[in-house]
């Protein structure tokens, strides 16, 4: 059986666990590391105990495999009960060590070759020359400031006083009798972390800069001139960036200021206090505790229960607001005689609602609706009680003038009350979709029928004398149909006329007019004839429609001379 290999003063910490091959991290102060020194594949004796753990510890023969890692083979003795021990992840150390069997077969050597004492001697000289067998004494979880630690040092054994190292004591603390030197390290990689959590640490980016991290990312920096980065590099004594670009710092207890961050950045004094905004030491601005605000006061008011923007100053206050290229200016003012509001250039002051010009105040003085016939001067449920003016409309002798469209307007006679349009023979009193129901009036109508306005053609032709006498054969007693609807068919009233479509296909039919043609547009030279067509309005209250008509006047004088004529030749034959 090949005998294990063996070098003195091998020692290394290591942070691994498990059951399976540790890796070495670094060489015990006073020792030498694996690597460089033992053979990879060569079995060895080795001991393994927990610093971190003391409660753990295994002795056992293994070797190194091609990756530098403690390959566990057979254990001698452990923590486990002779089992392989499933170290926790923490500070350990393995040390090369020599076993007792080791030294009983080098006894059997020298029992067995009395006659080379020589050898036995030689012997005695190289384990002189060799670290003191540690593996027999007492272990303890603890060190003390007065043990100490045998070292080689050159041909010489000498004691290192533990107080000189870092060692953990009585208490559970790891002491350091100096001050602790590491590597640079790395937000991966803290050169300063935890056992358990080997990416949340210490470690320094660059020179005179330490960092923290956590999970691996870097999360605090101070800088050489004294800068703290939260998120961020800093350039200021404060620097703090997120993602999510917000700064909040939350007090606790009877902390008076707060300014904390829930999606919205917020300033609480936490008492019933106010926000004070000051310019060289002179309150500017003020947030009182019920929300009012204050411009040149520390105290603003509360004025009617509402949320006050209260200002002061000496003369008055005011408002401005300003427009592109602040050449448009609004105001809003107070002096001692009152209240303004206004523009101070050539604009028009505009009154919106639901975010809609509504009103315009011109830069002449007149107030107008935004657009042309869009609204309203009082309501139906809310009027105005009364509306003094010297003019309605400046038209000489008119009282009252109803604006009627490009066609002028209806107008009340200031001298006689006589109600008249401005324009003669222009505008219509309804229309074909707009009817008055009742017309009431002491006396009839009063038609033109100035033969100087005339053409004058003459007597009925025979057709129209034909159409008239077949016309009056279908006059007749007739109801509404809306009325029969409101009224039914026992309360509509009785009317006496026509039916205007029989007498337009009475007046075809004797070759007169054109006769009534789908999705054509009725037309007749006959006055009495009528036809009207209207579209929808742009609301879709009204749609659109048609009508046929007649003028009941000249249809009855039409009928009452062919009838004259009937009678002319009846007498005379």
């Amino acid at each position: 059986m090949p005998t294990p290999f063996f070098a003195d003063l091998v020692r290394e910490l290591c942070q691994e666990g498990g059951t399976g091959p540790l890796t070495p991290s670094g060489a015990v102060p006073g020792h030498r590391r694996f690597a460089g020194t033992v053979p990879v594949d060569r079995d060895f004796h080795y001991t393994i105990a927990g610093v971190a753990q003391p409660d753990q510890w295994e002795v056992g023969t293994g070797h190194l495999d091609s990756a530098g890692r403690l390959v566990r083979a057979a254990v001698a003795a452990s923590s486990d009960g002779g089992a392989r021990v499933d170290f926790a992840p923490g500070l350990k150390t393995i040390a090369l060590t020599v076993a007792a069997d080791w030294f009983e077969a080098q006894a059997m050597v020298a029992t067995e070759a009395a006659s080379a004492s020589e050898a036995v001697t030689a012997l005695g000289d190289a384990l002189d020359g060799k670290q003191p067998l540690s593996t027999t004494h007492e272990a303890v979880p603890v060190g003390e400031a007065g043990d100490m630690i045998t070292v080689r040092r050159g041909a010489d054994w000498v004691n290192i006083p533990i107080a000189t190292l870092a060692y953990r004591d009585a208490g559970g603390r790891v002491l350091a009798g100096a001050a602790l030197a590491g590597i640079d390290g790395s937000a991966a990689e803290p050169s300063v972390s935890f056992a358990s959590d080997p990416d949340t640490g210490l470690y320094r980016p660059a020179a005179n800069i330490v960092a923290l991290a956590t999970g691996g990312t870097e999360r605090i920096r101070v800088t050489a001139g004294g800068n703290v980065g939260i998120g961020v590099d800093p350039v200021n004594k404060l620097d703090v960036q997120t993602s999510a670009g917000r700064f909040g710092v939350a007090s606790a207890g009877s902390a008076s200021v707060r300014i904390s961050s829930s999606g919205t950045m917020q300033y609480d004094t936490g008492a019933a206090s106010s926000h004070q905004f000051l310019n060289n030491g002179v309150d500017s601005v003020a947030i009182s505790s019920a929300g009012n605000v204050g411009i040149g006061t520390t105290t603003p008011e509360n004025f009617g229960g509402y949320r006050n923007l209260h200002m002061t100053g000496p003369t008055g206050s005011q408002i401005t607001l300003y427009g592109a290229s602040d050449t448009v200016r609004g105001f809003l003012y107070t002096t001692a005689s009152g209240m303004t509001v206004g523009t101070s250039t050539a604009h028009g002051l505009a009154l919106r609602c639901n975010n809609v010009e509504r009103v315009v105040l011109e830069t002449g003085g007149a107030l107008r609706p935004a657009g042309n016939n869009t609204q309203s001067f009082g309501s139906a449920t809310n009027r105005w009680s009364e509306l003094w003016a010297s003019k309605m409309v400046t038209p000489s002798g008119v009282a009252l003038s109803l604006q009627a469209g490009a066609g002028g307007q209806w107008n009340v006679s200031a001298s006689t009350g006589s109600f008249f349009p401005s324009t003669d023979n222009a505008l219509p009193l309804g229309g074909a979709a707009n009817r008055a129901s009742t017309l009431y009036a002491a006396t009839g109508s009063i038609n033109t029928s100035d033969e100087r306005e005339k053409t004058w053609r003459g007597v009925l032709t025979a057709p129209e004398m034909a159409a008239a006498r077949r016309i009056a054969l279908e006059l007749g007693f007739y109801q509404w149909n809306a009325a029969i609807v409101e009224k039914g068919a026992a309360g509509a009233r009785l009317h006496f006329g026509v039916r205007a479509q029989t007498v337009w296909a009475i007046m075809a039919d004797e070759g007169l007019i054109d006769p009534l043609v789908p999705e054509a547009t009725p037309d007749s030279p006959y006055a009495f004839l009528c036809y009207d067509r209207w579209d929808g309005d742009a609301d879709g209250a009204a749609p659109a429609g048609d009508r046929f008509g007649i003028r009941p006047d000249q249809l009855s004088l039409f009928l009452i001379a062919a009838q004259e004529a009937r009678i002319a030749a009846m007498e005379t034959a």
